[in-house]
């Protein structure tokens, strides 16, 4: 197992694969940074009080100022209004609240290594890669677990390089943090963003491995990492709980519901259990829980009804 790891590591390092999506979730910092930055400057001021002025003389019973919160808020992701002057003072309330507003909101973190994953993985089978393996001595139990292990190790980079391509973004664009967190909240917030996206990641292996198919798992990315698939079954449950109470329940057991816990940062991880699924259930917990549930599962097919496909 470890020499296929081995061998898997060295060709995602020098093939093309990697250093692509590493230069896109780059570009996507860049970008994120760069319209936040720009929403600082008074370029950006004066075409708010400019569109301000001109919608209040329109309406005739808003102020500009409100109307220029509006206008603001409407370009920054329906942001409150205590988000807005923070953008104008060029602050951010932590490190791991900036990570989770350009990594986790974004969804590319889950985007971009659940595809790289279903693009890789799949490449085994496209090439025969994986039929010579299993022709030697390597035992298919051997083989996915492996996998399983390189989907955390792609996790952990996309993960890590996209933190600190954020802190220096953030720091060239001249943006400090209110809060200097501890050690524990940092890395415990950085864990479960993690685990959170292992999430996705192991469930498009096992889509690819039971389908043998590139397109599928790709699909299944963009569809389930996107969050897409899981706003329209919380819109569904949501719609339905006034007659179905319970729908509303399970909706905040989904893995997606853990990304959203994870938005307000390291700061917020002990301080809030809103959005938790039962009273007095904390947000690491949640998320602990939801997560390693859904890895382990998806572990288990692997090492059962995957295994058992031809190659």
């Amino acid at each position: 197992m470890f020499n296929l790891l081995k061998s898997d590591i060295y060709r995602l390092v020098h093939g093309k694969m990697l250093w692509v999506s590493l230069t896109m979730l780059a570009l996507l910092v860049a970008g994120a940074v760069g319209l936040l930055w720009f929403a600082t400057t008074p370029t950006f001021a004066q075409m708010v009080n400019d569109q301000a002025a001109a919608n209040a003389e329109e309406a005739g019973s808003a102020s500009s100022s409100d109307a220029g919160l509006k206008i603001a808020a409407s370009n920054g992701a329906d942001l409150a209004p205590d988000e807005i002057a923070s953008l104008n003072e060029k602050t951010m309330d932590s490190r791991t609240y900036s990570y989770a507003q350009i990594l986790v909101a974004s969804t590319a973190i889950g985007i971009l290594s659940s595809l790289i994953a279903a693009l890789y993985l799949a490449s085994d089978f496209d090439t025969g890669y994986a039929k010579n393996v299993f022709a030697g001595r390597t035992r298919r139990a051997s083989y996915y677990a492996e996998k399983l292990v390189l989907c955390g190790i792609l996790c952990a980079v996309f993960l890590l390089a996209g933190m600190f391509l954020c802190d220096a973004a953030f720091a060239l664009s001249g943006f400090s943090v209110r809060r200097v967190e501890s050690f524990g909240e940092y890395w415990a917030w950085a864990g479960l963003a993690w685990l959170a996206c292992m999430v996705y990641v192991t469930a498009t292996a096992a889509v690819v491995w039971l389908a043998r198919s590139k397109t599928a798992g790709v699909v299944f990315a963009i569809l389930v990492a996107s969050g897409l698939f899981a706003s329209i079954l919380m819109t569904v449950a949501q719609a339905l709980s006034p007659a179905i109470p319970l729908l509303g329940e399970l909706a905040k057991w989904l893995p997606a519901n853990g990304m959203k816990l994870l938005m307000s940062g390291g700061a917020g991880l002990l301080s809030s259990t809103e959005g938790t699924a039962l009273a007095g259930l904390t947000v690491p917990a949640q998320i602990g829980m939801v997560s390693t549930v859904a890895v382990a599962a998806c572990a288990v097919l692997s090492q059962t009804l995957c295994k058992r496909k031809d190659v």
